[in-house]
């Protein structure tokens, strides 16, 4: 996976005309190319080896603009084109004027980047913060040099036998002692590496932040800096610590393990695989919201497999040896009136298929609720899935709803109306999790593949169960 990667992809999503020439090399066959589907992008981010995190730190990067490559033809072919008149070159031209952010891949990661979840929340809205202050010496005594090496080694002797927090203290005593202009960046980073040891990974960051500040280009600050983001969870942060070491120091291959190892735990936290399940899911979620058309809804998920399964990408589980995760999911799109009257009947009376707690195990608040959902120009989804224990949990989530977002998904076909008495099937839901009002639309899916939607249209099947 690399930014060249999401370049390519971007031109193959970007809709143009394009001459080509023909078999028999003497003619030009005229293609056109329009926007890449939601669903497609999705799947070349996989077969690519992007997850959901990789994607949005590393498409900031991508050019806004890109300039379509012009092959070169040799002597033999321009003959060719030029018996037959044919001296244009190869073009990639736009079908119509279009903005430079205006491909499914821009929109995608405008997708990712302004959903919101209730619980656990993702890295960008968690509030960030760490402050040192300048310790060392305005005004130093003439023998600072003296008193700082020797707490210096002092340190360093406490650090080998272990004893850290009386290398602190040492470490402390030296920059505490010397002026600005000295070499206070190894200081700070041997403080920085002792409070790692005893679990300090704020102040930590604070020495590493100080140690890049009075020498930018040491590549051991920035080691500093990313192993106590690391240790705080702060793992975008994290890998473009590493990032910055590496092209500080790019002979030395540590740095990609560096970075390989804070992906890869980024993508086990609860709030990564949240975003990449959203992620696997959006094509279905959008085109049965957009079909429901109502934003005054929720829909709802309810999905049988583990989030540990469904939450990890593809690509990942096959390197490990594992099978991509699988899954049933029921799609319901309810108004608010009858979402909330099912919210409340389920968290008073809590069947097993439908989840009450969210994923950080508290119960869910209807109050909680109506704050956090129907925003503006946003769709509330709310998504029921296994935890690592086998219990159903809650997954609240706002996905923003842009105008032009229906050129990139691709609308269902609406399956026939269901073989089965309507009755029996709206029995069937009623025990499993809607009590009291009856979705408005439901579909099925067999994840991955093929989502039928709505299998019951409420108005179409059953007017008299409609509110």
């Amino acid at each position: 996976m690399s930014v060249a990667d999401l370049q390519r992809l971007v031109h193959r999503a970007t809709p143009r005309v394009e001459d080509v020439r023909a078999p028999d090399r003497t003619d030009f066959i005229r293609r056109e190319h329009g926007h890449l589907p939601l669903r497609e992008v999705v799947d070349a981010l996989d077969a690519l080896e992007f997850s959901a995190t990789s994607f949005l730190r590393q498409f900031k990067e991508v050019s806004v603009a890109q300039e379509p490559q012009q092959p070169e033809f040799n002597d033999e072919e321009a003959c060719v084109l030029s018996e037959k008149g044919r001296l244009e070159r190869y073009a990639a031209k736009p079908v119509a004027p279009e903005k430079s952010d205006d491909t499914c891949v821009h929109q995608l990661h405008r997708l990712l980047e302004g959903t919101r979840v209730f619980c656990p929340r993702l890295p960008s809205d968690i509030p960030k913060g760490e402050t040192q202050a300048e310790e060392w010496a305005s005004n130093p005594a003439s023998d600072w040099k003296e008193v700082a090496a020797d707490e210096k080694t002092k340190g360093g002797n406490a650090f080998k036998e272990k004893n850290f927090r009386r290398a602190i203290d040492h470490y402390t005593r030296a920059i505490r002692a010397s002026p600005k202009e000295a070499e206070l960046h190894t200081l700070h980073s041997n403080r920085s590496a002792a409070r790692m040891q005893v679990a300090e990974a704020e102040a930590a960051l604070a020495d590493a932040r100080l140690c890049v500040q009075l020498a930018p280009s040491w590549p051991k600050g920035r080691f500093r800096e990313g192993t106590a983001l690391r240790q705080l969870g702060r793992f975008d942060e994290a890998i473009s610590a590493f990032l910055h070491g590496q092209r500080l120091e790019p002979d030395n291959k540590d740095w990609e393990k560096e970075v390989a190892k804070t992906q890869e735990l980024h993508e086990a936290t609860p709030a990564s695989q949240v975003q990449q399940l959203i992620m696997h899911l959006l094509p279905d979620i959008l085109a049965t919201w957009l079909r429901a058309a109502d934003a005054g809804g929720v829909l709802q998920l309810q999905v049988n497999g583990h989030l540990h399964d469904l939450g990890v990408c593809k690509w990942r589980r096959l390197r490990e040896g594992a099978q991509p995760g699988k899954a049933q999911i029921r799609y319901a799109f309810l108004e608010k009136k009858g979402y909330l009257a099912n919210l409340a009947a389920n968290l008073q009376s809590p069947i097993e298929a439908i989840a009450v707690l969210d994923l950080e195990g508290n119960a869910i608040k209807i109050p909680d609720v109506s704050s956090f959902f129907w925003k503006p120009d946003f769709a509330s989804v709310h998504i029921d899935i296994k935890d690592a224990k086998g219990s159903m949990k809650a997954i609240l989530a706002t996905v923003p709803i842009e105008d032009g977002l229906k050129r990139f998904i691709q609308k269902p076909k609406d399956p026939d109306p269901p073989k089965a008495s309507i009755e029996s099937v709206l029995t069937l839901q009623s025990r499993s999790g809607f009590p009291k009002s009856y979705p408005r639309y439901l579909g099925f899916q067999m994840f991955p593949g093929d989502l039928n939607f709505p299998v019951i249209d409420l108005l179409r099947d059953a007017p008299s169960k409609a509110g």
